[in-house]
């Protein structure tokens, strides 16, 4: 049964609680209402990596691509050592077919000794056409 979140329901909640909404909303397959909660978690506290994870994945997941991007870009500036950061911001440039973009994240992920994968996908988009 999809939930139903108001504007004022989402607003009463703490910052905590709305961010652990977000977390089972995720885990439920309802992503696009756990962005929702997590808008006020992000505005107050703008620099929280955790909460841009998790928005991040929620609009990756809901196939909101240009929000999964934006979100995962900022996970990459607040934690530029974080290679699931870039294997994200990687598999979201793949998802909107510019590979060679991701390309360049998948190398830093493969670099910090990330998933066997991200060599993978560098090899693939390097790979000269026949």
């Amino acid at each position: 049964m999809k939930p139903t979140l108001t504007d004022e329901k989402i607003a009463a909640m703490g910052l905590f609680d709305a961010f652990r909404l977000a977390e089972e909303l995720v885990e439920s397959r309802y992503p696009r209402e756990a962005a929702r909660v997590l808008g006020p978690v992000l505005e107050a506290e703008p620099s929280n990596a955790a909460a841009w994870e998790l928005y991040g994945r929620a609009q990756f997941a809901a196939a909101l691509l240009g929000p999964a991007e934006d979100a995962f870009r900022r996970l990459v500036e607040l934690e530029p050592t974080s290679a699931w950061a870039q294997t994200a911001l990687g598999l979201t440039l793949d998802r909107q077919s510019r590979h060679r973009e991701g390309a360049v994240h998948h190398r830093m992920a493969a670099a910090m000794g990330a998933n066997e994968r991200d060599a993978t996908r560098v090899e693939l988009v390097d790979k000269p056409i026949v």
